[in-house]
């Protein structure tokens, strides 16, 4: 790990009492630990949030690291870690105190970072290299001196800091305390009113619209407006709260009172509480779009979306959309293998009553007598039809169009992009508008619908119902090892006999002419969709 990684010089304990020293933690509710590690020190403070903050349920402590082996090892531990790179990071969100064990090699860059971060108001404790300080030949170095003499800065000087720790070194570190009061200015409203007793606004309602090409892009750019907008509306309204209150002592509270919508149950300020709930919004918003999910089925849909409560914590960036769209399709492979397998049980045996019965062709599989393959016709229950009051012909109904909207996702995934399109929602609502009942025509089906509450599917493509047959069997180990590796010929007595039961020699031949076609894992089915 150390060798990976030069500048990894975990925090050790006495260092750490040091630093949480500097700082009372009965104003702190909301913490960065930009240089994370393997997370000792913001271990330490969370433990130091606990002792001091027992009331709180929960602590807003956020954590950056470079490494991606270290951040593995830190989600591994629960911790909450928003970006990667600090020199890079940048966020509306206010933070009381930034701790950090500065990379030895760039710890001027990083305490001008932190310094930089905190300038509307905060706290910084930051552990630096002493010749970073005492030797101060660069620009950077100089301009880092120049930032701690304007703020007053505290800087102790610590020799054998890390004689003790895990990782040893005699190099002399400074502790490093910078105190940034809260910029108080005048309100750009009270300025008006003084210019112009009138006090006539003009606003542009097109300067709201923002609109971009590319989709994510686009919806960033219109998180980044809200949250400024909202957080202007916060500071305005906290520069004028002296000249609101309900009596004239100032310790009273105002007449007007500016808060959330939804309760923040973890104690954060107005600005963080309202940066999560925008955040809460966007992150809905992306779950909800075509754009970013149209892959998933519904049932994967409604998984992730419950993770989506996570998110408020996250900052709606492009680092963050693009690392979840990474973990999304990693964990998607299994989903979509899973989605087509359920199909093509439920397709089968799952809803097996005596009109379903011809859904399945039985066969003799490769080692097992329960092996099954659909058939070009199939019934599955679907009621197109309202069921507790007036019986009426309903096909566009919620439980009918999600059941056809995954079917037809089901066959994305297995077809090649060579079927025409067919608008789903648009051709339901002409067989709603003229009482069209059978042979409904779809994407990849004909449907009827009947008031015993079933739905008869008959299948236009058989090469790609062929392809979901094979797909369900093959991960089900019905076929044999060999199957679309070895010619017919080559093949054993065993092998054959299942071959000609699943669906004959021409028919494997045809599929051994066109593998490529007819034999996909999941995650080349997913490329071909993308």
């Amino acid at each position: 790990m150390f060798a990976e990684n030069p500048d990894l010089y975990p925090t050790p304990m006495r260092l750490q009492r040091k630093m949480f020293s500097k700082i009372d933690f009965r104003y702190v509710s909301t913490v960065l630990e930009p240089s994370a590690g393997r997370g000792d020190l913001l271990e330490g403070i969370e433990e130091q949030m606990k002792v001091t903050n027992r009331y709180r349920k929960t602590h807003d402590i956020d954590a950056i690291e470079l490494d991606p082996n270290l951040i593995s090892i830190l989600k591994g531990k629960g911790k909450r870690v928003i970006h990667d790179n600090f020199l890079s990071f940048d966020s509306y969100k206010r933070y009381d105190c930034i701790i950090m064990n500065t990379p030895f090699s760039e710890g001027d860059k990083h305490l001008i970072k932190a310094i930089e971060l905190q300038e509307r108001g905060g706290q910084v404790v930051a552990l630096i290299n002493a010749e970073t300080l005492k030797n101060p030949y660069s620009n950077t170095r100089k301009h880092l001196v120049r930032l701690l003499d304007k703020y007053n800065a505290d800087v102790e000087f610590i020799q054998d800091g890390f004689t003790q720790a895990d990782r040893k070194t005699s190099v002399e570190v400074a502790l490093v305390y910078v105190s940034i009061p809260k910029i108080e200015n005048e309100s750009l409203i009270i300025n008006n009113l003084k210019q112009d007793e009138s006090y006539k606004v003009k606003s542009d309602l097109h300067s709201t619209q923002i609109v971009n090409g590319d989709f994510i892009k686009g919806i960033v750019e219109n998180y980044n407006y809200e949250v400024k907008a909202g957080l202007r509306l916060i500071e305005e309204y906290e520069k004028l709260k002296p000249l609101m209150l309900k009596s004239f002592k100032e310790s009273d509270s105002p007449v007007l009172e500016l808060g959330l919508s939804n309760k923040d149950d973890e104690g954060s300020s107005l600005e963080n509480g309202y940066i999560k709930q925008i955040r809460l919004k966007y992150w809905s918003a992306l779950f909800s779009n075509d754009q970013f999910m149209g892959l998933f089925t519904s049932n994967l849909k409604r998984k992730y979306m419950e993770y989506v409560q996570e998110l408020k914590d996250y900052d709606f960036s492009f680092y963050n959309i693009y690392t979840l769209r990474i973990q999304l399709n990693n964990e998607m492979i299994q989903g979509v293998e899973d989605t087509i397998l359920n199909l093509f049980e439920e397709f089968s045996h799952k809803h097996y009553f005596d009109e379903s019965s011809k859904n399945i062709h039985l066969y003799d599989g490769w080692k097992t007598n329960k092996s099954y393959k659909v058939n070009k016709k199939v019934i599955i229950p679907l009621n197109g039809y309202n069921r507790w009051w007036d019986g009426k012909y309903n096909p566009t109904s919620y439980e009918v169009m999600d059941k056809l909207k995954d079917m037809e996702k089901v066959f994305n995934y297995l077809d090649d992009g060579s079927t025409g399109e067919i608008d789903l929602v648009d051709t339901m609502k002409m067989a709603e508008h003229y009482g069209e009942t059978k042979k409904i025509d779809l994407k990849y089906f004909y449907i009827s619908l009947f008031k015993k509450g079933t739905c008869h599917i008959e299948f236009k493509n058989m090469d790609l119902l062929q392809k979901f047959n094979l797909f369900g069997s093959n991960k089900r180990g019905w076929l044999p090892p060999s199957y679309g590796k070895a010619p017919y010929e080559d093949m054993s007595k065993a092998e054959k006999d299942v071959i000609d039961n699943f669906e004959g020699k021409e028919s494997y031949n045809k599929v051994m002419q066109n593998k490529g076609y007819f034999i996909q894992d999941t995650k080349e089915l997913l490329k071909i969709t993308s």
